[in-house]
């Protein structure tokens, strides 16, 4: 993971606005344990065949050849409030289109309040298994327990919302995060989910 992390080449694509490759938790997709067969990449370009023309570069080709099996999913961001490393990744052309959705959270954890988040998200996590509406969750990160962040796809925005704003065990972590002041940084985002792919080997 790191040699592509840290390997600037891959920033220099033609209308690559933004990319992260992103590992991921084990077991529920919750835990501080690394899941070593899972990872996530995310990027923005400029307009759709810049996007085509990056799925090309040789170190996206590299990873992919690597896979055993892949989702893609294009997206397109309808709202999103905070900061990633200090900008906002993803320009707001568009609104909820009523379909499935993606939900993006990210934060950095202040490294004095580590011990309260492992403790508390290891509860709110499991809340989310099984919940109606859900078909897929995990979370991910830049770095273990510091950059957090995580992902969930939705059947549609009115499930989404229903975990929100009525699981009383998220709805305590959201409110304990804010109170104690756990994040430095910190953003949310939902996007509509255009079109999904998936690919063997």
């Amino acid at each position: 993971m790191g040699s592509y992390t840290f390997n600037k080449t891959i920033f220099n694509s033609s209308g690559l606005e933004f990319f992260k490759l992103l590992g991921t938790g084990s077991r529920n997709g919750f835990s501080i344990y690394p899941d070593f067969s899972t990872y996530i990449t995310i990027s923005s370009f400029i307009d759709e065949e810049s996007r085509l023309n990056f799925l090309n570069h040789y170190l996206l080709k590299q990873m992919i050849d690597k896979s055993s099996f892949r989702i893609e999913k294009l997206i397109e961001p309808y709202q999103s409030k905070g900061t990633w490393n200090g900008i906002n990744p993803f320009k707001i052309n568009s609104s909820y289109r009523g379909g499935e959705i993606l939900v993006l959270t990210r934060a950095r954890v202040r490294p004095i309040k580590i011990l309260n988040f492992l403790i508390n998200t290891s509860y709110a996590s499991k809340s989310i298994k099984g919940f109606k509406g859900v078909s897929f969750y995990k979370g991910i990160g830049e770095l273990p327990v510091i950059e957090q962040a995580t992902v969930s796809i939705w059947d549609n925005e009115n499930f989404m919302k229903k975990y929100a704003y009525e699981n009383k065990s998220h709805e305590d972590i959201i409110s304990k995060s804010r109170k104690q002041n756990w994040y430095s940084e910190e953003m949310f985002m939902r996007f509509n989910v255009l079109e999904t792919r998936e690919y063997n080997g």
